[in-house]
């Protein structure tokens, strides 16, 4: 075989590999209005407490996240999380621990809710008063996600709250401002945020109650993703 057509062999490989990689974003039979990809993920705690505001029970995994959102309002959040031998098991629940590669899907459309460049969370209608108040470009609550671990589906259509926003996990894991450590019973939930940095939050969950754990639900997965690019927004109204 010539050298030409190695070379030729590899240009058409390279091509092939690309196409494949961005056509996760795309929507078939829409145009993409919103692309975010998400890497650098994290697990925040596990079953017990699930929020960890003080950052001493946030773990590294290994793991990206793909987001689409068409004109049309349909979209997806593909991601997929590993877990490490050092970091050990995602502990979902009390009985549950997942081990290995952690594939989280959902497709959704114009029925569901997605905000856009709104403020989140805190005291704000809508938001989640367990997390501190931060502005997000895009915000979806109560999609529907399925899980899969190493390729089995674990659980169906868990509830999801979801975010691209101001970051509020500092690099330590800690949710804090200056010395206060951020606590719901705050009465001003604001002023944790970095505008300077985005973060996408995930927040998993099922339906049942377990007054056990925080949140108080039976299931429940909180991921981080700090590492955030947006490959491709609408334009706003100065642009």
């Amino acid at each position: 075989m010539s050298y030409r057509i190695l070379i030729l062999i590899g240009v058409v490989a390279a091509l092939v590999g690309l196409f494949f990689m961005h056509s996760s974003l795309l929507v078939p039979g829409s145009d993409v209005v919103w692309a975010v990809r998400a890497e650098a993920p994290e697990v925040i705690g596990g079953y017990g407490d699930n929020l960890c505001y003080d950052g001493k029970c946030v773990r590294s995994l290994d793991g990206s996240l793909l987001l689409s959102i068409a004109a049309d309002g349909r979209g997806s959040i593909d991601l997929s999380v590993s877990t490490t031998d050092a970091g050990g098991p995602l502990h979902t629940s009390s009985t549950d621990e997942l081990a290995g590669t952690i594939r989280i899907v959902s497709r959704f459309d114009d029925s569901t809710q997605v905000n856009e460049r709104v403020e989140i969370n805190g005291d704000i209608a809508g938001g989640d008063p367990s997390l501190p108040q931060t502005h997000a470009l895009l915000a979806g609550g109560k999609t529907t996600f399925d899980l899969y671990v190493n390729g089995v589906m674990l659980y169906e259509a868990l509830r999801g709250e979801w975010s691209v926003a101001n970051a509020v996990r500092r690099s330590d894991g800690t949710i804090r401002q200056s010395g206060l450590l951020y606590s719901p019973l705050l009465r001003d939930k604001s002023g944790f945020s970095d505008p300077k940095r985005t973060e996408f939050t995930l927040l998993l969950h099922d339906d049942a109650p377990d007054a056990e754990n925080k949140p108080a639900y039976s299931v429940v997965l909180h991921l981080v993703f700090s590492d955030v690019t947006i490959e491709k927004q609408p334009p706003t109204a100065d642009q």
